[in-house]
């Protein structure tokens, strides 16, 4: 494979409504995938305000089902 630089699109600070502050609580998984995808993101780290919402992101991966690498981040 001698095709040069391959480039992807990865958010690795991105906000779920678990975190305290996110604005808009009626955003759903769903939504979230759909958006992500829309935008060519190819992978997606969940850093929400002190919180590591492990329910949250075993949906968001079941929901992506392999379209989407979703990893857990932590903000600090």
């Amino acid at each position: 494979m001698n095709r040069g630089s391959e480039w992807h699109k990865w958010d690795l600070h991105f906000h779920t409504p678990s975190s305290y502050d996110y604005q808009d609580k009626s955003v759903t998984n769903d939504d979230i995938i759909t958006g992500l995808l829309a935008n060519g993101i190819e992978a997606v780290a969940i850093t929400d305000h002190h919180v590591i919402d492990i329910d949250r992101i075993n949906e968001l991966r079941r929901i992506a089902s392999g379209r989407l690498m979703i990893l857990p981040g932590i903000e600090f």
